[in-house]
Order: C-alpha cells, then structure tokens, then sequence
C-alpha cells in the first residue's frame, strides 16, 4: 500500500513507505487542533516500531497545545476506557489491529471513549488541512502505568459477569495472545477467575508468530494446545485485544462470527433490549434476536457506527462478525477481554461445554473473500442485473438479502482490498454466491 488508508477505522499504512514519524505527527498534530488543544491519552500495540511512532505522535500532540498522558502498551479497549475514566478530550492508540508486522496506524478516539464517527473525522481531516497558527502554549507529557489492570478490575466488577459461578467452574482455559497487548493482562484477567491458564505466544515483542487476525485457519496451534491439554475453551485475541475468536473444547474453532452471537445471546437472557450489528455480521444474529424478541439494528461496518447505533436505540450489546462484541457496562467499544469474560459467564450459567452451546445456534456458512480495488469500482447495477429478486442495501457497498442466504460487496477500511461475504445454510450455495460475485467484479 503505497498511500494512507483513512477511514473510520483510522489512518494506515505502511510504516516507512506511506506512514513514517512525519506522517504521523502532522495527523496527530491536527487532532491536537481538532480537539482545541485538550488533554490526549495515548497506547500503543506491541510492534516494534510502535515506540517511535508514538513519540511521533506526542510531540505533534504537545505542538498542538495537547498534555499527553502515556499509558504505554495497552489494548485499544483499555485506551477507550482511559479517555472516558480520565475525562480526557480524546486519545490516540497507535495500532494497526489485525493488519500484518509491516502495518501500523493511529486510531483517533473522541471525548467518549468511542472511534470518531464519520462526520467528525470529515470535520478533522479538514482541520489538518488547514494552515496552524502559531501557538503561545506548548503541552506536557506524562507516563501513567496501570490502566490495563483497571480495565480488568472494571470487567470483574460488570453486573453481567458471573465472577463467582466462573470461579467455581475452574475452566482450564488456553489464550493465545499472539504475542500482542493480551500478552500483558490475560494472566490477570483469567487469574482473577480462577482459571487454570496456559497462555501461548505471549512474549509482547511484537513480532507476531501466525498471521495476526484471528481466523479459523490462523489457529492451528490453539486448536492443538486446547486438544492436548484437554482445555474448556481456547480463546485467540488480535494484536490490540478488540477482536476475539474461540476454540471449542475438542479443539475445533468456531469461527471468529460465533463470539458475537454467543455474547448477544448471553446478554439478551439477562437483559432485554435491542441489539446492533454491522451488515457484514452473520444471520445467526437475526435468529438470536428473534429468539429474544427483541429488535436487531444493521449499521455499516467499522466500530463506532455500531457503538453510535447502541446509543441511539438504547441497546444492550452489539457488535461486529469480526470476532468483536461490544457490552456498554464501561465503554462503548469492542473488547476481547470483557468478551472473554462473558463467553466463561455463559459456560457457567449453562453447565455445558462451549460446543453444545455454540451447536444451539443455527448453522449457516460464511464465505469471506478479499480481491484487488475492481478498477472500474464496485458497480451495484452491474450485480443487481445478475441478482433481481433479493432485497438490496445500499448503505456499504452493495449487499442482496434473500430468505435464506445474503451477499456483500464493500471497499475495505483497513487493506486496500474490496472484500467478497456470502453466508447460506448450505455451504455450496454460500461458495457459488462468492465466485460468481468475484467473476463479476474481476
């Protein structure tokens, strides 16, 4: 990728190419600017050139006016948690998520806690752009350790989480950190349960040891692990902890799109409410809300247009297919650690294994392709002529929803890619759905 991605989800690139020091403290210097010189928190992932990055982005904060509170390595969770405990004005992770080594980004977090919506992030690019004044005032930088702990305390102390049911379960539990920001909270969070741990690639050096996003195929040797010691459940986080997948206890991953429909269903025998998910997401939610009664909202994918979403219609849980559920007891983002949490509160509220609950769901199969930027764009009339009979949505990219299967089409917001998602009740319907939209399009 030889040019900054920018999006809800951040601004990315990769680090000596599209995205270098420069880089990132003219954009950090305009968010300075954007939030009128506020305080700032900033974290960072465990990549190696995460340090430089940072200091980068401190010093285009302090330009701004901006005191900066470091809170070190941490996962954007915690960052999120930081800004609404601090009271802060904004914050700033640097963090390409689930992205390869050669990645990184700044994530840029509002007043709330929560990513910039869309509208605000067209509202500071164009502050970036614009020339600075000269500044009478320069900001200060302070380092303040421990937020990741007050994270996990604040999970603990969640209503929906069954602290001392988990705690009589003893779960034998395998959590792979992949070497990223969980590396230095999962023991905590799991001790704290009363877990028997064994934790896999979690020396935070930040060079990943598989490919960093956790999908199925990614999962080998959590799978492996979690068979040979004969473990509940096996959970694999992403490098920034906001994503979370499971293994079952006979070692078979679920697929990243099963967290967020065992956490809704979860939450929802506890609270009623509606519930919000990107159009991506898996139907299975639908069944779940459906089951529950309650009202299922769609909103475009990135973060914060669930989280807005949520806010709007007063929902109890939400989130993203992506492996990334979103519980508001302490702040309005995805978050592998409390999505951990709550997945061990259903266990010990059922007295099941994790494949016996996940076997309730309904089956359906996903397909998730990734192409090259068609070069004549995403063209909806073109699919629409091939498809007729299903329901169309226009929001991102161009999705068909028919009765008993869907498919997407939508520009990425983190790869230069346009990505390809077909999901069915029959396996070779939701693979046919995929190649034929990809032989359209290429």
């Amino acid at each position: 990728m030889d040019k900054l991605l920018i999006s809800v989800s951040g601004i990315r690139g990769i680090v000596g190419q599209s995205l270098t020091p420069e880089v990132v403290m003219h954009y950090a210097r305009g968010f300075g600017r954007f939030i009128e010189g506020g305080a700032v928190v900033i974290g960072r992932d465990t990549r190696y050139h995460g340090p430089m990055l940072a200091a980068a982005a401190a010093a285009g904060l302090m330009s701004a006016g901006c005191d900066v509170l470091d809170i070190g390595v941490v996962t954007t969770p915690t960052a999120e948690f930081a800004v609404k405990r601090t009271g802060s004005a904004g914050g700033v992770v640097i963090t390409a998520s689930h992205n390869p080594i050669e990645y990184n980004a700044l994530k840029l977090i509002g007043s709330r806690g929560m990513f910039l919506t869309e509208s605000e992030s067209k509202k500071y690019l164009r502050v970036v752009e614009r020339k600075a004044k000269a500044r009478s005032r320069y900001g200060r930088s302070n380092q303040e350790d421990g937020w990741d702990i007050k994270h996990v305390e604040s999970i603990l102390d969640l209503d929906i989480v069954a602290k001392q049911k988990i705690k009589k379960a003893r779960f034998k539990v395998v959590a792979d950190c992949v070497n990223g920001t969980a590396s230095f909270v999962a023991a905590e969070l799991f001790g704290s349960l009363d877990c028997r741990l064994k934790l896999i690639n979690a020396v935070p050096d930040g060079r990943f040891p598989r490919p960093p996003e956790p999908t199925a195929e990614n999962l080998d040797e959590l799978c492996h692990e979690v068979k040979r010691l004969g473990a509940d459940i096996g959970f694999a986080f992403d490098p920034d902890s906001d994503r979370l997948a499971i293994v079952d206890e006979t070692g078979k991953p679920l697929g990243e799109e099963y967290t967020l429909a065992l956490g809704l269903r979860y939450i929802l025998s506890k609270k009623k409410g509606p519930v919000a998910v990107n159009l991506s997401s898996s139907m299975m939610n639908d069944w779940v809300a459906r089951e529950a009664g309650v009202k299922i909202y769609r909103t475009k994918v990135g973060e914060v247009n669930v989280s807005e979403k949520l806010i709007q219609a007063g929902g109890v849980a939400g989130g993203e297919g992506n492996g990334g559920l979103i519980y508001p007891g302490i702040h309005y983002g995805r978050d592998a650690l409390q999505a951990a949490a709550i997945i061990l509160s259903y266990m010990a509220a059922r007295k099941l294994p994790i494949s016996k609950i996940a076997g309730e769901l309904p089956r359906t199969f996903m397909v998730k392709k990734k192409i090259a930027v068609p070069k004549k764009g995403i063209n909806p009339q073109q699919i629409r002529k091939n498809f007729k009979a299903g329901k169309i949505d226009l929001r991102d990219g161009i999705k068909l929803v028919f009765d008993d299967y869907w498919f997407q089409v939508r520009l990425s917001n983190t790869e230069p890619v346009a990505r390809i998602m077909a999901e069915s009740y029959d396996p070779e319907k939701a693979e046919e759905l995929a190649d034929a939209v990809e032989k359209m399009l290429t």
